[in-house]
């Protein structure tokens, strides 16, 4: 809403100047989304663990604190039916 009134507002003249504007909004749009679903996963899968296994050392955070997305998730089928820290962390 708030990008079609800007649109609206703003000289067809001025608009044109600013190129790739739309893109790059949309971008920030996109990054902040991925950056929230990364923290809920991040803070699920810590909830899980501690849930699991108590108190998590410090590695632990730290691995999942700067985990790829796609580690999350294979960390998160893992701990199921893992039965220790290191066999959920395997490579």
């Amino acid at each position: 809403e708030w990008f079609d009134w800007w649109v609206d507002a703003t000289p067809d003249e001025e608009l044109v100047s600013m190129p790739k504007i739309e893109h790059l909004l949309w971008q920030k749009l996109q990054d902040g989304r991925q950056d929230g679903r990364k923290e809920g996963e991040t803070k699920i899968l810590t909830r899980l663990l501690q849930r699991r296994f108590g108190y998590l050392p410090a590695w632990v955070s730290e691995k999942i604190a700067s985990a790829k997305p796609e580690h999350l998730e294979a960390w998160s089928l893992r701990l199921l039916d893992a039965d220790s820290l290191d066999a959920v962390f395997a490579d």
